[in-house]
């Protein structure tokens, strides 16, 4: 799945609005390299029915800002369970220390991954449960620096439960950890139309099960 191409995912109706930064409890942090306001694609259709049952932060990567703004966030608030926060640094590991002051809670249920970009929060938050959902097979591609292999290396050794939405990741994913499960897009037998929103809510639903019948495989015995 290109995360730069057009969506064929039906996009809810919704009215964001930007709020105040404040500290809140999270139930679910979510870390994405794709935009929320952006084309509506597999992170946005999942963490929206996932946000049906939890309050969730789904952080994004830095944004353009100016010298005086640098250390501030923008919150969007898309609706009563999920909330996007946009960082203004320079680089994402300068916002690990940020990001903490805007959440109270010491311990998250469950932090989901859609990039090993943000590999360095496993080491901010404790998770109950490390989701990572691969959509990119990248990790030993010649053209990816060796600095992004260690991180996908670390977040694959952290999680507890590895999805995937094509059968040749999981078949690169697979021999790497324990648990790894391939929820297919389906888009391709829809031929540029939008899924019906009965096959999305199935996979947000066996993505639900997998998470909390998985165990903590990423824990060191």
């Amino acid at each position: 799945m290109d995360l730069n191409q057009p969506s064929l995912y039906s996009k809810p109706s919704y009215s964001p609005k930007k709020v105040e930064p404040k500290a809140s409890y999270y139930d679910m942090i979510v870390f994405s390299p794709v935009r929320w306001n952006f084309i509506f694609q597999r992170p946005q259709h999942i963490v929206s029915r996932l946000a049906k049952k939890r309050n969730i932060l789904f952080v994004e990567l830095p944004i353009d800002f100016d010298a005086n703004e640098k250390g501030e966030i923008n919150l969007v608030m898309i609706n009563d369970q999920i909330t996007v926060l946009q960082p203004k640094v320079a680089h994402i590991d300068d916002l690990r220390e940020i990001l903490q002051t805007y959440v109270t809670n010491d311990i998250v249920s469950i932090g989901l991954f859609f990039s090993p970009i943000f590999s360095s929060f496993l080491e901010v938050f404790t998770f109950d449960k490390v989701v990572y959902d691969c959509v990119t097979d990248s990790g030993k591609s010649s053209h990816r620096s060796f600095e992004m292999q260690e991180k996908e290396g670390h977040l694959i050794a952290e999680a507890d439960l590895i999805l995937t939405n094509e059968q040749t990741i999981y078949d690169a994913k697979y021999k790497d950890h324990p648990n790894v499960h391939c929820l297919p897009d389906l888009s391709e037998q829809y031929h540029g139309k939008s899924m019906p929103t009965a096959i999305l809510d199935r996979t947000a639903e066996r993505m639900e099960v997998l998470i909390r019948s998985c165990r903590n495989y990423g824990v060191l015995i």
